[in-house]
């Protein structure tokens, strides 16, 4: 009896001192995982605090440290390599864009000619087109470098005025296809923080698409939702798509393979870009009446 009961101690002591060791282990794995999860999602780089001085658990602080020293290094070139791809992209799409003017008008000078041959017509004809496409791709990759590269400073936007005004800009050639158009605008201003240029970017490119495939009418709506939304949704009816088109619309450089207007396919992948920005969501479906729709919400 006098043997056994300090022994019977010295073993509760011990296994007190290792349920202790445990419980202060989970607690600084627990301590990792979530400086690491506040690390990812914050993306910033910071030091890996420890609360267990203990040879291991310094030894993993290390090693844990090391590596986010590493990826964040990663990360930052990364950024800066993006950024230096689209400073080049809106330099070349902007020095595309001036010899690509002059040449479409030396080629409508040409075109007044009245000598040339019925050949030369059609090739100069062709000629036109693809520069005409050249030009409004290189438009394209600027407008989507603007969007894509350092944000301006934000301003105060009525989305239900600038949406007026890109509309009465689109009313004559609306008119002349005899397009029936419908609008239904809340009366609330709809007001939104953004960059000017791309919201009215973002409009003209939906009016684009719009003007390409539908035949015979066009709809737009917008209303005020709960808590401050916004929702914005265009739709025409034209050409029937299939569901890979539908899923597959806001990709860039994407058509439809039924589709035989020209193009960039850069036009809806620059709105879903601009949406993006600024946090919102954007989605295709066929409506009820068969019209395909783009539904853009701004919360």
């Amino acid at each position: 009896m006098t043997i056994w009961m300090p022994l019977c101690f010295i073993l509760l002591g011990a296994c007190a001192v290792l349920v202790i060791r445990l419980v202060r282990r989970r607690r600084q794995l627990a301590l990792f995982t979530r400086q690491l999860k506040e690390i990812r999602e914050q993306k910033q780089n910071r030091l890996i605090r420890v609360e267990q001085f203990d040879k291991g658990t310094v030894e993993l602080a290390k090693e844990l440290q090391a590596y986010v020293d590493e990826e964040q290094t990663l990360i930052k070139k990364a950024e800066e390599e993006r950024q230096a791809v689209k400073t080049m992209v809106a330099g070349i799409s902007h020095d595309f864009r001036t010899p690509l003017t002059a040449a479409s008008g030396y080629m409508q000078m040409i075109a007044q000619d009245q000598g040339l041959s019925p050949r030369s017509c059609s090739y100069l004809e062709k000629a036109m087109a693809k520069t005409t496409y050249l030009k409004e791709l290189s438009d394209e990759f600027f407008a989507l470098s603007l969007v894509e590269g350092k944000t301006e400073e934000l301003s105060k936007l009525s989305l239900k005025r600038m949406l007026e005004e890109v509309t009465l800009a689109q009313y004559e050639w609306i008119e002349e296809a005899g397009i029936e158009f419908h609008a239904d605008v809340a009366e609330d201003g709809c007001e939104l923080s953004a960059v000017e240029v791309d919201i009215l970017r973002l409009l003209e490119n939906l009016y684009s698409n719009a003007k390409k495939y539908a035949r015979g009418r066009i709809s737009i709506r917008l209303t005020k939702m709960e808590e401050n939304g916004i929702e914005l949704v265009f739709s025409n009816d034209g050409e029937l798509l299939t569901e890979m088109d539908v899923n597959s619309i806001f990709q860039p450089f994407y058509r439809s393979a039924s589709g035989d207007q020209p193009g960039s396919g850069l036009g809806l992948y620059v709105v879903k870009r601009i949406v993006e920005k600024y946090n919102g969501k954007i989605s295709a479906s066929i409506n009820e009446n068969g019209d395909f729709e783009i539904r853009i919400i701004f919360l």
